[in-house]
């Protein structure tokens, strides 16, 4: 009896083959720097998909429209429609382009971003301006407000738009 046991398993084991005793990362391949957990890639900060294979700011690229508004410190603002174009930036993964100005997601994973500051300093020039600001992403929408400070003059500039 004990031997017909034994011959019934390892006749089950062959027909599953050997399933019950397989790797499920053995073929899959996480990119980027990702690992596999129990046939699940575990991607690294700002990298996504089923392989670890996007950059994570790639799904905010594209052309925004909407309005900028543009206020100074005296309550003086002004709307119009506008466009802005974000893209990539060079300065590493988690930084975008956002029509000429760079930010960084805060944090992988975050829809939220720094506009950190920068701008122009000219010593002994008269035209030194900085900037800073934060915005945010929705499903297809971008928001962000940029502060400007310029020869001891501050104004905010916001963009809503959506792709």
């Amino acid at each position: 009896m004990k031997n017909c046991f034994y011959i019934l398993l390892l006749a089950i084991i062959s027909l599953t083959g050997c399933e019950l005793f397989s790797d499920p990362c053995q073929d899959l391949t996480c990119l980027n720097g990702g690992s596999c957990l129990n046939g699940t890639c575990l991607c690294p900060d700002y990298y996504e998909g089923k392989n670890c294979e996007l950059e994570e700011r790639e799904k905010y690229f594209g052309n925004y429209s909407g309005n900028t508004t543009y206020s100074d410190g005296q309550g003086n603002s002004n709307t119009y429609a506008d466009s802005k174009e974000v893209s990539s930036s060079n300065k590493g993964l988690s930084f975008l382009d956002l029509d000429g100005i760079y930010s960084s997601l805060n944090t992988s994973g975050s829809f939220e971003f720094t506009i950190p500051s920068q701008g122009t300093l000219n010593p002994g020039a008269v035209d030194s301006s900085f900037f800073s600001g934060s915005g945010t992403f929705g499903q297809n929408t971008a928001n962000w407000t940029v502060t400007v400070e310029s020869n001891g003059n501050t104004v905010t500039m916001s963009f809503d738009g959506s792709k």
